[in-house]
């Protein structure tokens, strides 16, 4: 099938190179910092918003208008993947070896079981039913056997239930109609596979597309939507039956039920082969946009009037969203340090603190302190860096103590995907810590406030791993705080 190429490259490019707006912690750090970035934090249960109601018939008329803009021959899943992830134009590498990866697909070519073979005629039989027949979902161009991605998409179509007929109805006029279709469902499917990565994070035309589901649906009801495809993908990916398939699409279609698969299937339609800017520019035109316009700026999210400046959302495990905007063509500008070097601000936070690069090293500065405070030389910081970036190279699974292990195997066993990768990446960040304690034992290290103080100097150390969505809520939750950010 088709996603089976672009969900693996797709897959591999984002855990290789994820996260444009993320900064290395290196002296490279002031080169890729050229842009100012505003940030905005979505915390669960923020607001007490609804979501916006979309009936049968604005859905109809809306999704018919927009589908007239959709060319399927001329978008890809390549395309696709390309506009989800903004991923460069280059080779993927292997983020398990570090290798050039040459080929992602299976090159293996063996006869399809008697159980495979039987899944593709019960999903022929329910296209017949339902679609019209043939392979309606265009999942068999590339092989004849229905692979795990191929098993999302299937569930994924069987969830929108009656909102799935409405689409078809809506594309009745469509030279294609059933081209158009397959690739809305596809494109939705790529687009939430991206929820199952470690540290979801979606840019470009993704991005624009969480912030445009956060307003439309709420934050809640987003949350749930990641919480429960988790839990399609791992009862999708094991069904060797089409009634499985049923099962899991069921019950994502509970959590998801009609009105936000409508406006699901509105803005994946609005998406399909375009760029983040002229999606931001048709949303304006979408039913609701005034109430979700409101709901966005209600919930502290990124106002729809300034979508084409978010540049990449991230989720965490807690449950919030970290939206990231650049402010396109400035720069903020600050005094500079007593370096004298020139200070660029990375992220201007809401409630005024800074995350700022000079020399290389990023600090976060409270609101009313002067960069100037930001030292000359801080050699201890630099040597802090460097063995954060040994020790988070030398860690990996088997580092896990026995009691880490049985605590990620239970939550995998309960179907906790989301605490399984929130209790490695908390095992890492204390594999981290405890080796720089070892080593600098001359800090005062604290559990609580900011982690490292060197008493001769006062400076001040935090210890984090350098997603976009934990520095955010760092300077979320100490704004107070004058401190280096130590990476890794």
């Amino acid at each position: 099938m088709v996603l089976r190429r672009a969900g693996a490259l797709l897959l591999a490019l984002l855990t290789a190179c994820g996260g444009a707006a993320r900064v290395p912690r290196t002296a490279s750090s002031e080169e890729a910092a050229d842009a100012w970035y505003s940030q905005r934090v979505v915390p669960l249960r923020v607001a007490d918003n609804e979501p916006v109601e979309l009936d049968k018939e604005e859905f109809t008329r809306v999704v018919t208008r927009l589908a007239r803009e959709v060319r399927p021959g001329r978008v890809s899943p390549e395309v696709v993947r390309q506009l989800l992830a903004h991923a460069p134009d280059s080779e993927p590498v292997s983020p398990m070896g570090g290798g050039r990866v040459y080929r992602l697909a299976s090159v293996e070519v063996r006869p399809e079981t008697a159980a495979e073979a039987e899944l593709k005629r019960e999903y022929l039989r329910w296209c017949q039913r339902t679609q019209g027949g043939g392979d309606c979902l265009r999942l068999l161009v590339d092989g004849p056997v229905l692979g795990s991605e191929d098993r999302y998409a299937v569930a994924l179509a069987l969830a929108m239930g009656s909102v799935l007929e409405e689409t078809r109805h809506s594309l009745r006029d469509m030279a294609d109609p059933a081209a158009v279709l397959a690739l809305v469902v596809w494109s939705a499917t790529l687009y939430f596979v991206l929820w199952a990565l470690p540290e979801p994070i979606s840019k470009g035309v993704g991005a624009v597309l969480t912030v445009g589901l956060l307003a439309w649906l709420g934050v809640d009801t987003v949350w749930g939507l990641m919480q429960g495809w988790t839990r399609l993908m791992e009862e999708a990916g094991r069904a060797t039956t089409f009634g499985e398939l049923e099962d899991a699409g069921e019950a994502y279609g509970k959590v998801m039920g009609e009105n936000t698969a409508r406006v699901l299937v509105m803005l994946v339609t609005a998406a399909v082969g375009v760029g983040a800017g002229k999606l931001s520019k048709k949303m304006p035109g979408l039913p609701g946009y005034t109430q979700a316009a409101v709901q966005a700026e209600a919930q502290g999210g990124a106002r729809l009037a300034t979508l084409a400046e978010v540049e990449s959302v991230a989720a965490t495990s807690e449950g919030t969203f970290s939206i990231l905007a650049r402010r396109p063509g400035t720069q903020a500008t600050v005094p500079p340090a007593t370096t004298g070097a020139p200070v660029r601000v990375l992220v201007q936070h809401q409630g005024g603190n800074q995350q700022v690069v000079v020399n290389g090293q990023r600090w976060h500065v409270p609101a009313g302190k002067p960069t100037h405070a930001i030292p000359k030389n801080d050699p201890v910081g630099d040597q802090l860096q460097a063995a954060a970036l040994r020790a988070a190279g030398q860690w990996g699974p088997n580092k896990l103590s026995i009691k880490e292990t049985r605590a990620i195997d239970a939550a995998l066993a309960k179907g906790a995907h989301w605490l399984a990768r929130l209790l490695e990446r908390q095992a890492r960040g204390r594999y981290v810590e405890d080796q720089l304690k070892a080593q600098f034992q001359q800090l005062r290290w604290s559990n609580r406030g900011v982690d490292a103080i060197d008493p001769s100097t006062g400076y001040r150390y935090e210890i984090l791993s350098g997603t976009d969505a934990n520095l955010a809520l760092h300077g979320q939750r100490m704004a107070g705080f004058f401190f280096r950010m130590i990476g890794f």
